[in-house]
């Protein structure tokens, strides 16, 4: 499961929905990724040391996994496809998908209408 950068920030914010989704995903032992888009997303919003220390817990109970070349073109033509049908989507959240496409993960976040408009990109709500 590849977890979104909203994930992330409901988990250090200690959001209901986010903490039994983890719970979930560990109980049925789920491997738990993260991409290195997510962690400058929400590295770059930290604002205290403590808020360092959580997310570094949460990051040391994942892998971080890289955004490859054919994850960027794969993220080109998901942008592509979705700005030709007149549903655009973030640029960052398109190569988040695109990495989950490229590894047949699926994609742990409450932003579930901007992932599902990238075909091939499986969506796990909270």
């Amino acid at each position: 499961m590849l977890l979104d950068s909203c994930f992330l920030i409901d988990l250090m914010d200690i959001d209901e929905g986010a903490v039994a989704k983890l719970e979930e995903l560990v109980e049925r032992a789920e491997p738990l990724t993260v991409s290195v888009l997510s962690v400058t997303e929400v590295g770059y919003g930290i604002r205290s040391e403590r808020e360092q220390a959580d997310f570094e817990e949460v990051l040391s109970r994942t892998d971080v996994v890289s955004f490859e070349a054919a994850d960027a073109r794969r993220a080109s033509r998901i942008l592509r496809r979705t700005e030709k049908e007149g549903e655009r989507v973030g640029k960052i959240d398109s190569m988040i998908g695109a990495i989950a496409v490229g590894r047949d993960e699926a994609v742990v976040t409450r932003n579930i209408e901007e992932f599902r408009r990238m075909d091939g990109v499986r969506v796990s709500p909270y």
